[in-house]
């Protein structure tokens, strides 16, 4: 059993997050302790691991805790577990083309400029467009 400053130095996580987790029910309560301090069993020690990596890769709260209760679900069918990490696959790639546009845009626009000691600057006309 760990504290909760033991628990977040473990995963990896924020002290602040795992109450936060604990509060909107994405991990199971921890035990108190006669001082009322939460210690955290083995069981939810590794649902915090789950939680972090599914963060690292880039998925939301509710669908990690969409994924963490499949996880934990024997009788769960892998087709569900696909489904939602190709959502989130379809998801990472429209921001990646999102953000590749605004690299291009800003390439283009910064090509523009002079980056001389005149005041003219293709840059800040581009940001002044109406």
């Amino acid at each position: 059993m760990l504290s909760i400053s033991q628990a977040a130095k473990k995963t990896g996580l924020s002290v602040k997050s795992i109450r936060h987790y604990e509060q909107i029910g994405l991990i199971s309560s921890p035990q108190r302790s006669e001082n009322n301090y939460r210690y955290y069993p083995e069981a939810i020690i590794k649902q915090l691991h789950f939680i972090k990596r599914t963060k690292d890769a880039g998925f939301n709260l509710k669908e990690s805790k969409a994924l963490l209760l499949l996880s934990e679900n024997k009788h769960r069918s892998s087709a569900e577990v696909k489904a939602i990490a190709q959502q989130k696959i379809v998801e990472l790639q429209q921001r990646i083309e999102q953000q590749q546009a605004l690299l291009n845009s800003l390439k283009e626009i910064t090509d523009l400029c002079h980056g001389d000691a005149h005041s003219d600057c293709a840059i800040i006309d581009a940001f002044v467009k109406e």
